[in-house]
């Protein structure tokens, strides 16, 4: 990782533009996924009602649960919104 690292900085210096390296958001994708599936549960709405509700297939719904999907801020301001929660809740460990 060093080496891909040094690297990158070598050649943002020659002025090439180079992606970052790659974030593990596994621990905040778990935490979301743990809060969506309870407010959803405390809403007393399935996978498949939070799906409809928010154009969003029931397949979708379930990998979010499950911290399997990477979703956008846009898609979690509308799950959120669904449930009737402020995002901040949602990322609340």
């Amino acid at each position: 990782m060093e080496n891909r690292l040094d690297a990158a900085t070598a050649k943002r210096k020659r002025g090439r533009r180079v992606a970052p390296p790659a974030v593990n958001s596994k621990a905040e994708r778990q935490v979301f996924a743990r809060n969506l599936r309870r407010f959803r549960i405390e809403a007393n709405l399935s996978q498949r009602e939070l799906g409809e509700t928010t154009r969003t297939g029931q397949a979708y719904i379930s990998q979010i649960e499950l911290a399997l999907q990477n979703i956008s801020v846009e898609k979690m301001v509308i799950l959120a919104q669904a449930l009737r929660k402020p995002l901040y809740e949602m990322l609340i460990p």
